[in-house]
């Protein structure tokens, strides 16, 4: 059977006029941009939809294109009225309020030993014992080292006969003296017989005494043969071991230092120095070593202010004992100070409380009413959680301490105030806080 002509044979023919994605006959055609407003309309539905599921209000951008019963059904429902005069939020407040406070500085100190020994051997020789243990407590006069004693002891020895010798030449040339002398005086002898004689004499003499320094200085050398601590203290690490030579005044044996009590010294400047000297005056200067956080650990008593200023630093040095029973510090430690010259009174206001409009400090008060106003502030010095005011605020003034971001000037919000059962706790806490320390040099 002939196919169509211009068909492959084993296809069926092509109905003429009607191709892919055309409308069947008989439908009306459908327009290209209805079909692209149909799309999009289920786009936008679509994304609708997934801001209504995720419980977030949809765009009125989005909710404009919606279809009308799509719109209504995202619309966002209309809010009630606000009351004019309710409160936005709710703050907490605190009163500025005048305390008394300590006059203090702070400062970084250095811990030093009032004594501080590093102990050389005064003769030369091989150690034989070190009964001492390296890096602990040692007494005044225990032993730290002994030097073999032997050649000083042979050394006394010989300074010992010598001097016997020295002696007996004295004894002679003394008698041969007493023998010429009758005969010079009669001019049997002759003068310079006599003269030698007495020189004789004379030399005999010095070699007793040199004998007699030779004794003396063997018997040092065997003293010095035993070393000893110098005082209470303790010793650092010795590398010097039994067997070691050891050379006069060359080899450092150990060295011993005084731990307690131990000083603290304190560099100040022309300012401080001078409020610390009207201090000391009045009986009222003292140091205090801090802990890491700030806390008072231990008193020192002031006993010396340096006569001078180091012209490198401009510093004028303070020294205190320090009690060290517990050698919880040592020499060439660093610590935290506080110098307290006094009290004062200040105004005081928790430091949250503080914040900044361009380079001005501020503080929201709050007055009976609910309504905030923005107070410009000068600041002083830290006391614990709370700041000094130096100017711009009254004692009992009422300011907000928290949600100081959201305040505006006349803004109405209700007050909030901390449980009274912590007031004793918040006092308490208030008191230890101003003994820290206002600034550190």
């Amino acid at each position: 059977m002939a196919g169509v002509a211009g068909s492959r044979p084993g296809t069926s023919p092509r109905r003429p006029g009607l191709q892919r994605g055309s409308p069947r006959q008989g439908e009306p055609p459908v327009r290209p941009w209805v079909r692209r407003a149909l799309v999009a309309a289920a786009v936008v539905a679509a994304g609708a939809g997934a801001w209504v599921a995720a419980g977030r209000p949809v765009p009125a951008g989005l909710a404009e294109r919606l279809p009308g019963p799509f719109a209504r059904l995202v619309a966002p429902k209309p809010e009630a009225p606000k009351d004019a005069g309710k409160p936005d939020f709710d703050v907490r407040v605190a009163t500025a309020a005048t305390e008394t406070v300590p006059v203090a500085f702070q400062y970084t100190g250095v811990i030093v030993s009032p004594k501080d020994a590093a102990l050389q051997p005064r003769v030369t020789g091989i150690v034989t014992e070190r009964p001492f243990e390296p890096g602990g407590t040692v007494r005044k006069g225990q032993i730290l080292f002994r030097i073999d004693p032997r050649p000083f002891e042979v050394a006394l020895q010989t300074a010992e006969a010598q001097r016997q010798q020295a002696l007996a030449q004295l004894a002679f040339a003394g008698a041969e003296v007493e023998r010429t002398q009758p005969l010079a005086d009669k001019g049997y002898a002759s003068e310079q017989r006599f003269q030698q004689l007495e020189s004789n004499k004379a030399v005999a003499a010095s070699r007793v005494k040199e004998a007699e320094a030779s004794i003396a200085r063997q018997k040092l050398n065997l003293e010095f043969a035993v070393i000893r601590a110098p005082f209470d203290g303790r010793a650092s690490i010795s590398d010097v071991n039994i067997g070691d030579l050891v050379n006069e005044n060359t080899s450092q044996l150990v060295s011993v230092v005084q731990v307690d009590p131990i000083e603290v010294q304190v560099a100040l400047s022309l300012e401080d120095s001078e409020a610390v000297r009207g201090a000391l005056a009045g009986g009222k200067a003292s140091i205090a070593v801090l802990s890491a956080g700030g806390q008072e650990e231990r008193q020192a008593e002031i006993y010396r202010l340096d006569n001078r200023f180091d012209p490198r630093t401009a510093r004028r040095l303070v020294r205190a004992w320090l009690s060290n029973g517990d050698e919880r510090y040592l020499p060439g430690q660093f610590v935290r100070t506080r110098v307290q010259v006094g009290t004062e009174e200040r105004l005081l206001v928790p430091t949250v409380a503080l914040s900044a409009q361009l380079d001005q400090r501020i503080v929201w008060s709050v007055a009976d009413d609910g309504t905030v106003t923005m107070v410009p502030v000068e600041t002083g010095e830290a006391y614990g959680d709370r700041t000094a005011i130096v100017n711009g605020l009254k004692p009992g003034t009422r300011i907000a301490v928290d949600h100081l971001q959201l305040l505006r000037q006349n803004q109405k919000v209700g007050l909030r105030r901390d449980d009274p059962a912590a007031e004793p706790r918040a006092a308490a806490d208030r008191r230890a806080a101003n003994e820290a320390a206002p600034t550190t040099r």
